[in-house]
């Protein structure tokens, strides 16, 4: 299987992007396969189901320990996103992220995490990075996971599946890969009819380009489970 590297801590503990050693495909992924694995990657899985009935709403404060004010509307068309910034890869992929109004919420919690300053240094990143929407589809549960201040460890287990150690761009994904984490999970790809999917999270502006990597905006939040997955036979 040809592997390719994925971030899980700002060290760059990272788990593997990897296609089945069965596939014809001819991506070029040489740039994905540099960047060392360690021992301290963090042992998560593919996102569970976020399609609930029991989505939060912007006034319920109570689960949302001092972020109560972040966004969870978009506030411009997808496909306006970045268009008011002549060169974008003059920006950092951190940088560049905060331009977006879109991105409020995912860009605070990566503050609060810790992990922003990591992807503002030199190198060569992919940052999946869920809308203010996306936020408001996790249940109320999941939030309350997320934004209470005992629990910024796992917010940042959880924010870290959103970055791997390299950059792959949008035609470099296909149905034959995976990100592999560690403990024998990972997380789903889907490529089909220009339409990616990671982790059950779809890419709805791909390819922003950034000075050290590449920005693609997905519509839902990547929530690993708990139990770890069965590779199945021959993987």
């Amino acid at each position: 299987m040809k592997k390719i590297k994925a971030l899980a801590a700002m060290a760059l503990a990272s788990a593997t992007f990897y296609s089945c050693a069965t596939s014809d495909t001819t991506t070029d992924t040489t740039a994905m396969d540099d960047t060392m694995t360690t021992d301290t990657s963090i042992a998560m899985d593919e996102p569970t189901d976020m399609a609930t009935d029991e989505t939060v709403s912007i006034n319920e404060t109570q689960t949302m320990g001092g972020y109560a004010d972040l966004d969870f509307e978009d506030a411009v068309p997808y496909d306006e996103m970045f268009t008011d910034i002549a060169n974008t890869e003059s920006q950092d992929i951190m940088s560049l992220a905060r331009t977006s109004p879109n991105l409020s919420t995912f860009v605070r919690l990566m503050d609060a995490s810790g992990l922003s300053q990591g992807l503002m240094q030199d190198g060569e990143y992919t940052l999946f990075a869920p809308t203010n929407k996306a936020f408001a589809e996790l249940s109320q549960e999941q939030l309350n996971m997320l934004l209470q201040p005992e629990n910024k460890a796992k917010l940042s287990e959880v924010l870290q599946v959103h970055v791997l150690a390299s950059e792959v761009a949008a035609n470099q994904f296909n149905n034959s890969q995976r990100i592999s984490l560690s403990n024998n999970r990972y997380l789903p790809i889907s490529s089909e009819n220009n339409l990616i999917t990671v982790g059950g999270a779809t890419v709805i502006v791909p390819n922003v380009e950034a000075s050290n990597g590449i920005i693609h905006v997905v519509d839902r939040v990547i929530i690993p489970s708990e139990a770890p997955m069965d590779n199945g036979p021959g993987r």
